[in-house]
């Protein structure tokens, strides 16, 4: 995982300042010292919620997974990345420009693009997916199942580092209404993330067992 700073003073490496509640990643700005988060929260007057994280340079991989409590399978569904305003454009114009055009970055969500990863790296996916079930059901009763989302970074050593995480159905399901490479490859029909949890449910009522599917 990224490392979170505790207070701006402790910034002694890029971070990204994330402002608390569903906002899309609107209003997020990068800090690469003290000063520069001073000089940037200035502009957000009232927003003392915030997390410093450490900014990782890589690709954005969202992994949608589906855990089923009935087979205790763990299923990967879906990625994608997201299309974030200027922050993803910036990089059509020139350097030159860019500086010229004094452009704050912007991180506000604007889409969901479909992705395929390497094939080599997809056993980490699945072990980190699978560590994140069994460390849930540590936590919290029956632990995490249905369907959630590791949102991660990938450096150029194909090292993940997951920033975080969506117990839920994510946005970037969208694209994949009538699946993914990859829920092809095992169902062979059209699977979206939705009428995957139709289905567990439908198994759970058939076998008597809905109470494991049901908060």
């Amino acid at each position: 995982m990224p490392r979170i700073f505790e207070k701006p003073g402790d910034i002694d490496r890029p971070v990204i300042v994330k402002f608390h509640g569903a906002q899309g990643g609107k209003g997020y700005f990068i800090a690469n010292s003290t000063k520069d988060f001073y000089d940037g929260i200035k502009d957000y007057p009232g927003d003392e919620k915030y997390v410093l994280q450490e900014y990782i340079v890589g690709v954005p991989m969202y992994t949608h997974y589906f855990y089923s409590p009935l087979t205790q399978e763990l299923e990967i569904m879906s990625f994608d990345k997201r299309y974030e305003s200027n922050a993803d454009s910036i990089g059509r114009i020139a350097a030159q420009d860019q500086l010229d055009t004094d452009v704050r970055t912007s991180y506000t969500i604007t889409g969901n693009i479909p992705l395929v990863i390497r094939e080599s790296i997809l056993p980490q996916v699945f072990e980190m997916g699978k560590n994140v079930v069994e460390k849930s059901k540590k936590l919290v009763g029956k632990g995490l199942y249905g369907p959630f989302c590791l949102e991660a970074i990938i450096d150029p050593n194909l090292n993940f580092y997951v920033f975080e995480i969506s117990a839920r159905i994510v946005a970037g399901t969208n694209p994949f209404i009538n699946g993914s490479p990859y829920t092809w490859l095992r169902y062979n029909e059209p699977m979206s993330t939705g009428r995957r949890v139709c289905r567990d449910i439908k198994q759970a009522i058939e076998s008597n067992r809905l109470d494991e599917v049901l908060g």
